[in-house]
């Protein structure tokens, strides 16, 4: 070896391992390929899945440093990234449903999943049944082959919270696990003291805080469910990047601020809707006005800043009005990060045990960090737009 080329080595190792450049921020470790140190190691590599480190799509120092943080922030022991909340659901159920399994579902769960369980698990000889938004009971839905009871509290858009210590009590009797999509209650539930075995998180929302990654995470508390999951994620193919896992680590260091404010618009917003003559319902389970308060107070330390409203018109054209002419509330799916959102979905598409008739419509506001006086009057003047649009009869 040249000269240069000692120079190069030397350079390399000491970029990576010289206690001078201590950085407050894990460093982003991009790889797909590692080496290793003999023969030995090489072979034994699979042994490093669930802690060390084999390949880069398993695992890298940055991907695991946001597992642990993401497990503390659960209440759990284990965390496993995955690309997508979606992701973190059916990656879940594949990995522990076989044919002829049967699925207990909240009505109230995200869209996509309620189309995934209805499509492709039902194609693979998994039967699945609906429960109600608000259940409190699975004692007439359980069947003997019942493996997994799928929640989510509150609900998408609608916000029903299910008496979730009560169902993990019967699921568990009945030989079943219980998965929770916690996103709404990120950093502020531990599942895990009501019962549930398995949270799902989309990281895409509170956890980054800028609209800018999709990731999902499943965390779990016992070791040999971690194990079972990650081994069947890792036989999918599934994994992150580090530079997606360091923008969510960076997003993690405000969490609890970002809640906090971003609660007290919240409610503030929903106290405001609840005043308002064009407004027939909101739903915002941390106002002490809405119905399923008690149950929130149970199972949840805060809120956060989304809140879902039924105009009192449930015509299209005046609807749009109002969302099309807002300028702080943005059209866009998804919340959580630190702009203002509105959504409006028709609830006909998406609930089965309570059905809905077309034309039910439901709006979605996620309350941002722009200047609050702002997003008051974004939303003052955009309920003046649906009353012109569709005023009440004389």
């Amino acid at each position: 070896m040249g000269p240069a080329e000692i120079a190069a080595e030397s350079t390399t190792e000491s970029a990576v391992t010289d206690p001078r450049f201590d950085a407050l921020n894990v460093p982003v470790y991009r790889a797909s390929t590692l080496v290793f140190e003999n023969t030995a190691a090489f072979l034994a590599r699979k042994s490093q899945l669930f802690d060390g480190y084999s390949y880069g799509l398993y695992g890298t120092p940055t991907t695991r440093a946001l597992e642990a943080e993401v497990a503390r922030a659960e209440g759990g022991r284990r965390t496993t990234l995955l690309p997508s909340g979606l992701a973190a659901l059916t990656h879940t159920a594949l990995a522990l449903l076989s044919a002829g399994d049967h699925v207990l579902v909240a009505d109230c769960v995200y869209g996509p999943l309620r189309e995934y369980t209805v499509s492709a698990m039902q194609r693979l000889g998994i039967t699945v049944d609906f429960i109600a938004a608000d259940a409190a009971d699975l004692s007439a839905h359980l069947k003997p082959r019942t493996r997994l009871v799928s929640l989510e509290s509150p609900g998408s858009f609608t916000m029903e919270i299910q008496d979730i210590a009560a169902l993990c009590r019967q699921a568990h009797a009945a030989g079943a696990r219980v998965l929770m999509d916690n996103t709404w209650g990120f950093g502020r539930s531990c599942m895990f003291e009501h019962g549930v075995d398995i949270v799902a998180t989309a990281l895409s929302k509170y956890g980054c805080g800028h609209s800018d990654v999709c990731m999902g995470a499943v965390t779990v508390r016992e070791e040999s469910l971690f194990k079972t999951l990650k081994r069947a994620f890792a036989g999918m193919g599934t994994g992150v990047s580090s530079d997606d896992a360091y923008l969510v680590l960076r997003g993690m260091g405000t969490l609890d601020l970002r809640l906090a404010e971003q609660a007290r618009r919240g409610l503030q917003i929903s106290q405001w809707l609840r005043s308002q003559p064009a407004v027939a319902r909101v739903m915002n389970p941390a106002d002490p006005a809405d119905p399923g308060h008690l149950r929130f107070q149970q199972y949840f330390s805060g809120g956060n800043g989304l809140v879902s409203f039924m105009p009192r018109t449930q015509r299209l054209a005046a609807i749009s009005a109002m969302l099309d002419g807002f300028r702080h509330f943005r059209i866009g799916a998804s919340w959580g990060g630190i702009s203002s959102l509105a959504a409006v979905t028709d609830l006909a598409t998406s609930r089965s045990v309570s059905p809905r008739t077309a034309g039910n419509y439901i709006v979605r506001l996620h309350a941002g960090l722009e200047p609050f006086d702002d997003l008051m009057q974004d939303l003052a003047k955009g309920l003046q737009r649906l009353h012109d649009a569709d005023p009440p009869a004389a």
